[in-house]
């Protein structure tokens, strides 16, 4: 049976799904890539191949309406902008789970870090072990958690129960992710790892479920459940320092959201951290779970940086200005083409 790709998005409700969708814009995006030329003198050559493991963070984000189609992620985003590699575009589905897209993004949307081992992992293993893929990059572990807060949220978890749920569930997540690591760095001596700790409590959703005091509980349980997760993705990191790079994703948007103001400026303009809607100048998209083009350049930003610190990959971040002028050419071209299909 072939999978589906399901939404990283927990539905508790009907009514909090018209909360959150405060704005969106309907229709389908063009399936060609946005075509912003890249700023070749800062890439010496080009990186890569690489290929992904992961959730809707990196599964690409156009072939997803209404929200993420108005975005793109941090992988189009450094192919687009810096000739990063993650293998032939196609817009042909390949099939579960790579169905459209590039060739190493094994990342879909909705998965587990199960779904990850069970659906994902055979393929890219089979590629690094042919020598296709230089650097994997593994960011998973949203979905274990929030379909636990969701199941929570809508009453399928009594609260008494939520305690051990959350723990099995991060037994169950490290081990997935320990497997994953064991099983890619043995497919080849020379495949780099870059790995990602990840937030949950910090998105607009979580929030809005923490407006109850049950809610407050729900989304502390949680977050505690979640550092215990990061701390065992960084040990792991730690364990290989010469084959694995862990990117701070938590850090980084904790670091972010604690902007006084609600706003940061990025490249002269705006962005909105406490609003959610699909226009670039919101952090999040209206679904109040992922991240807009300006959030997820600087995710790529943040990897490029480390990957730099570690291997000395000579790759120059996205500036802030590219990733603006990007983030507004994708969104218009997504407004266009939603006037012309309504025309």
């Amino acid at each position: 049976m072939s999978l589906q790709r399901r939404s990283y998005r927990p539905t508790v409700s009907d009514q909090l799904e018209e909360r959150l969708v405060m704005s969106q814009v309907t229709g389908h995006i063009a399936a060609a890539a946005v075509q912003v030329l890249p700023t070749v003198r800062n890439t010496p050559v080009p990186l890569g191949p690489f290929g992904t493991l992961g959730d809707s963070y990196t599964d690409e984000y156009r072939f997803y309406t209404p929200d993420r189609s108005t975005a793109r992620n941090w992988v189009d985003i450094l192919h687009t902008q810096r000739l990063v590699s993650f293998g032939p575009f196609s817009t042909i589905s390949r099939g579960a789970p790579r169905e459209q897209g590039y060739a190493y993004n094994w990342a879909q949307s909705g998965a587990t870090s199960t779904d990850m081992i069970n659906d994902q992992l055979p393929g890219l293993t089979a590629q690094v072990a042919k020598g296709e893929i230089r650097y994997a990059t593994m960011l998973i572990g949203g979905n274990d958690y929030l379909d636990v807060v969701e199941g929570a949220a809508a009453g399928l978890i009594p609260p008494q129960n939520v305690g051990a749920v959350l723990t099995q569930t991060t037994t169950q997540a490290i081990q997935n992710v320990e497997t994953a690591v064991g099983t890619l760095l043995a497919a080849s001596p020379t495949v780099k790892l870059v790995m990602f700790t990840i937030d949950v409590t910090d998105l607009p959703i979580s929030h809005l479920v923490a407006s109850t005091p049950q809610g407050q509980q729900l989304i502390a349980a949680t977050g505690q459940a979640v550092d215990v997760f990061n701390a065992a993705i960084k040990q792991i990191a730690a364990s290989q320092p010469s084959r694995i790079a862990l990117v701070d994703l938590q850090g980084l948007v904790q670091q972010v959201g604690s902007s006084p103001t609600g706003t940061i400026d990025f490249g002269g303009t705006t962005i909105r951290l406490t609003t959610i809607g699909d226009d670039y100048h919101n952090f999040f998209l209206a679904d109040g779970i992922h991240p807009g083009t300006v959030a997820q350049t600087i995710i790529a930003d943040t990897i490029v940086q480390t990957l730099d610190a570690k291997w000395n990959i000579g790759l120059f971040p996205v500036t802030e200005q590219e990733g603006i002028r990007y983030a507004r050419a994708v969104y218009n071209q997504s407004l266009h083409h939603t006037a012309a299909t309504k025309g």
